[in-house]
């Protein structure tokens, strides 16, 4: 393996080019979350404002810079994937462990000589690695392609601003939440600071980036909606992308949501439904009712014409029948983009005790099935994720192979 290649604008500083600290090789197999993505980069920027050098190879290296995904079994395979390579090419070496994988306890995993950096405790980077920069003044807003592969409604030309991490919610199936636990929300003064600073440079629209935007604010005694009537006294000619907006959220603050929205500066928002059957939705713990959502959905669609909306079906859940999995693609109709997730059991999560597991054969229909939907009615808007580890989506290789 060779070594990541950056822009010279990403080292933050002169110095970032002489190794007298040692240099750094990385192995990222976690690139389409954006909140690993930017967490990642920061880490990474702070190796290299401080004085390291970016190794050519792994030899060549004194320190390796492992990421980590645990979003599904296939992605905590890869991480430990990459972890082994490091390990096997790495000897002698400073192995630094980062991602949702340093925080999960996963039975089996060897922690011994590692330095493992969770997603809420970057600030333990300055405990282990001189720096006269500390990481706490390590500045992100744009994620470089050598670090992330975007994803719906999200790309390299945005500003993100990093609001929150972790997540009010309990989904069954879910290993998010169990990695990082409750939100743990950035204070409104700092994120509109970011905003004011993204404006003097002439940015128009920012995305803001957590694992759960509507569980903002919950540790604060605030909220979502009060966050963005504060940030939008910053002026009136910017937007702002939403990432996962539960909801129940939208459900129970309304109102609010939909002043919010018909201001029109809501440029994208992902409202991830993730089934049209409530009987799938209560075994996913997701308690809302999925009817007045998707009528929530219809009325905020009336007051931003212009917003794009998203939304998430996960598809083969355990018990899930053929009729609920054609109330998901009705769900899918009222979105701008949709994005089908294949369902796979995460270890010691209560959806993977849940059984009967859908048959291969029926889950491959599914699939099919949801790649003949993208393909034909969301052209160009939609994909079918099998594998989170694809380098293409599903949808895209049954194409080609028709």
């Amino acid at each position: 393996m060779t070594a990541v290649r950056f822009p010279e604008k990403l080292s933050g500083s002169p110095g970032s080019q002489d190794a007298r600290r040692g240099s750094i090789f990385i192995l990222d197999p976690s690139k389409r979350c954006e909140p690993s993505a930017y967490l990642f980069t920061k880490s990474v920027k702070f190796f290299l404002a401080n004085g390291y050098g970016m190794a050519k190879n792994i030899e060549g290296s004194e320190i390796i810079l492992v990421n980590t995904c645990c979003v599904t079994e296939d992605k905590i395979a890869a991480s430990k994937a990459a972890l082994d390579f490091a390990r096997a090419n790495g000897k002698g070496k400073q192995i630094v462990l980062f991602g949702c994988m340093a925080d999960l306890p996963l039975p089996g995993l060897e922690r011994e000589g590692l330095i493992c950096i969770g997603p809420k405790n970057l600030a333990e980077l300055d405990a282990h690695f001189p720096h006269p920069t500390s990481v706490s003044h390590i500045s992100v807003h744009q994620l470089p392609p050598a670090l992330y592969e975007p994803g719906q409604g999200l790309g390299y030309g945005d500003y993100f601003i990093m609001m929150a991490q972790g997540c009010s919610n309990r989904c069954s199936y879910c290993n998010i939440k169990r990695v990082k636990g409750e939100v743990r929300s950035g204070p409104a003064d700092t994120i509109l600071q970011e905003v004011r600073a993204g404006l003097s440079l002439g940015v128009r629209q920012f995305a803001l980036l957590a694992d759960d935007c509507a569980s903002y604010g919950r540790d604060l005694g605030t909220d979502l909606t009060q966050l963005i009537e504060r940030l939008f006294t910053a002026g009136d000619n910017f937007g702002l992308k939403l990432g996962y907006v539960y909801p129940q959220f939208v459900l129970t603050h309304f109102d609010k949501v939909e002043r919010i929205f018909g201001t029109g500066r809501i440029r994208y928002v992902n409202i991830p439904v993730q089934s049209g059957s409530q009987r799938i939705l209560d075994l996913m713990n997701r308690r809302y009712p999925v009817d007045k959502v998707m009528e929530a959905v219809r009325r905020l669609r009336a007051a931003a014409p212009e917003t794009t909306f998203c939304t998430h079906i996960m598809i083969n859940f355990p018990t899930e029948s053929h009729d609920d999995f054609l109330k998901s693609l009705d769900v899918a109709d009222a979105f701008d983009e949709v994005l089908f997730l294949h369902y796979s059991d995460n270890r010691d999560t209560v959806a993977a005790g849940l059984f009967p597991k859908v048959p291969e054969p029926e889950v491959r229909r599914r699939l099919d099935m949801a790649s003949d939907y993208a393909n034909h009615c969301k052209t160009g808007r939609s994909a079918v994720i099998k594998d989170f580890n694809c380098d293409i989506p599903y949808n895209m290789v049954e194409t080609r192979k028709g």
